[in-house]
């Protein structure tokens, strides 16, 4: 499974497995499926892996901290032993409560809903539906609902390159023809992150602070365009394709990507607490901060100028929300669920969203995220109608295999 991420640079994370050239046609036959934490670099792998993201065979690898991020996390203490977790008090419903605590090892803070025929059950350990998490890269899957969102409008298409919306600035650049449909099917060839982040990003990491921060929506956009790219056809997970997705959208609007955000998905579809603040100065003071896997109190990821691929906070109320907006229809994301690439046999991408057959032959529809102290998962079967998502103030990898379970009707 692709993991936002999610969206994590920290120094766990799971392998991602490269797909195959464009789509043609979508086969659902596998189990395995991909996340995404918005910071976590990728890379071809068939073993399982228990570190972040995902729990089937994961996608999700180390970023290499080598000797220089060894010695920084010794120097800060971070590399001494975990503390204990202990999971939150639970509330709710009691018996989805049951059902899934024993899949939440290590975890602390989490709430969950399940939607199905139109009735939502929800519980949470330590948290109501109101309390505040970051999404990670679930924060993708609202970047591809304004793609579709501004294709319905006309304003863009899939098939809109890089140049047709930035003119000059693209000329000479590896992704000058490069299309929004590749940049959210991870099909473009950019890397999962620009190589300028690297020294920063270690450092960062080794502090427990955001290692997004410090970079605006031009220099991430020059990052891009000045990138090299590699296997231009084939699924690799970038948390960079998507933010320029999110910036070219800006442009051929002329209204940031924060500013779509908010007219387009978070009002219509009534999200009052869903935000991306874009910098810690737009944060509260007591805003919630997650925890480390291993416990630690982690600093607050706010993406900047990466944050169409993962600077949304949000919570369980408005979460439910935006999934059931999702399985009827109403949410502009909806139109984009048509396979665009094939990962490997019966898993695909579409805008922003991956798709996999879960055991018993129906589809799902997913994505999860992880950033330095949380991690998220949201998703639904089209067949089964069961809609499933979970907010946890943890990095750790939720257990995505037993969310699939619930999606097609086991487990609970």
């Amino acid at each position: 499974m692709p993991q936002d991420e999610s969206t994590h640079s920290s120094p766990a994370s799971r392998p991602e497995r490269r797909g195959s050239a464009i789509h043609g046609s979508a086969r659902h036959g596998s189990t395995k499926a991909e996340s995404d934490d918005a910071s976590t670099t990728h890379a071809p792998s068939s073993a399982p892996s228990p570190a972040p993201d995902l729990a089937r065979p994961s996608r999700r690898t180390v970023l290499t901290v080598g000797a220089l991020g060894t010695a920084a996390l010794a120097a800060t203490g971070a590399a001494v032993g975990p503390l204990p977790s202990r999971l939150g008090a639970p509330q709710g419903d009691p018996d989805l409560a049951a059902a899934i605590a024993p899949y939440l090892d290590g975890c602390r803070t989490v709430t969950a809903a399940l939607i199905e025929g139109g009735a939502v059950r929800w519980t949470g350990f330590g948290a109501d539906q109101h309390r505040e998490f970051e999404i990670g890269s679930v924060s993708k899957t609202f970047t591809g609902a304004l793609v579709m969102a501004a294709v319905a409008r006309g304003e863009i298409a899939l098939e809109t390159t890089a140049a047709d919306v930035l003119g000059s600035r693209a000329d000479g650049s590896a992704i000058a023809d490069v299309t929004v449909a590749e940049l959210v099917s991870h099909t473009s060839g950019l890397p999962r992150l620009p190589s300028a982040m690297t020294t920063s990003s270690i450092w960062r990491n080794a502090l427990r602070r955001d290692p997004y921060t410090g970079f605006n929506v031009d220099e991430v956009v020059d990052m891009a365009l000045t990138a090299e790219i590699s296997g231009r056809g084939t699924v690799a997970y970038s948390n960079l394709g998507p933010s320029l997705a999110g910036h070219l959208l800006a442009e051929a609007t002329g209204s940031p990507w924060e500013d779509l955000l908010a007219q387009r998905i978070l009002r219509p579809l009534g999200m009052p607490s869903t935000r991306p603040p874009i910098t810690l100065d737009a944060l509260a003071q007591d805003a919630p901060r997650g925890r480390t896997a291993s416990g630690r109190r982690t600093g607050p990821w706010t993406f900047e100028g990466f944050a169409p691929a993962g600077g949304i906070r949000s919570n369980l109320a408005d979460m439910i929300a935006y999934l059931r907006s999702l399985m009827d229809g109403s949410n502009p994301g909806a139109a984009g669920l048509e396979p665009i690439a094939t990962r490997e046999e019966g898993s695909h991408v579409a805008v922003s969203w991956f798709l996999e057959p879960l055991d018993s032959g129906a589809r799902a529809v997913w994505h999860n995220g992880q950033t330095g102290g949380f991690a998220s998962f949201c998703g639904w079967s089209p067949d089964t109608g069961r809609g499933w998502v979970l907010l946890s103030d943890t990095a750790r990898p939720t257990d995505e295999r037993t969310w699939m379970q619930i999606l097609d009707g086991k487990v609970i």
